[in-house]
Parts: structure tokens; sequence; C-alpha cells
């Protein structure tokens, strides 16, 4: 009976870091999905900065569902990088931070 017990709390104890690793590696991607989605949007805004804003947000979705085309959810998540993020990504170039700073500054990268 002990040694069930024993092999029932192993395989317990197994699947639960199982679906912990699989958990920080889901988060893991994330982190660097948010990061590509970032320093693609600078590469994007950077030579459009003189440009309307309308214009901007247009070009970096375009390049973010060009960037995520293999990704189910990726014009969801395009939308919500241009309606949450680029602002942020604008403020700082307009107030001079280096193009390679940026992502890191705003906690992307």
């Amino acid at each position: 009976m002990k040694a069930l017990t024993v092999v029932l709390v192993a395989i317990v104890a197994s699947a639960a870091i199982g679906m912990q690793i699989k958990a920080e590696v889901r988060s893991s991607e994330l982190a660097s999905l948010e990061c590509d989605m970032c320093e693609m949007a600078v590469r994007t805004v950077v030579p459009m900065m003189d440009q309307d804003t309308k214009d901007i947000e247009n070009a970096v979705n375009k390049e973010c569902k060009a960037l995520l085309h293999e990704i189910p959810f990726a014009t969801k998540k395009c939308q919500k990088f241009v309606d949450e993020d680029l602002n942020k990504i604008i403020k700082e170039l307009e107030s001079g931070t280096a193009p390679k700073d940026v992502c890191k500054k705003i906690d992307m990268c």
C-alpha cells in the first residue's frame, strides 16, 4: 500500500512539474514574442517619425501581421500591441531614446 502511495505521489509531482515547465516555456515564448514585436515596431517607426500617427499604426500593424503570420492569434495580438504599446515606442523615440534602447526601456525586451 505504501508503495502505491509513493508511486501516486511521484506521478502527481512529475505532472505538476511538467505543467510548471510548460507554463514557464510559454511565458518565455510570449516575452520573446513581445520583444520581437517591439523591435519590429521600432524598425518600422523610425523612418516614419514625420508621418501621421494613423499611417504609422497601419504600417506597424501590417508588419506585425507579416511577422506573426503563422500564429493563429496574430491579428488580435497585433491590434492589441498597436493599441497598447505603440504610443510608448513613439514617445521614447520622440524623447531622444536611441532606437536600440527603446524596447529595453519600456520593458519589452
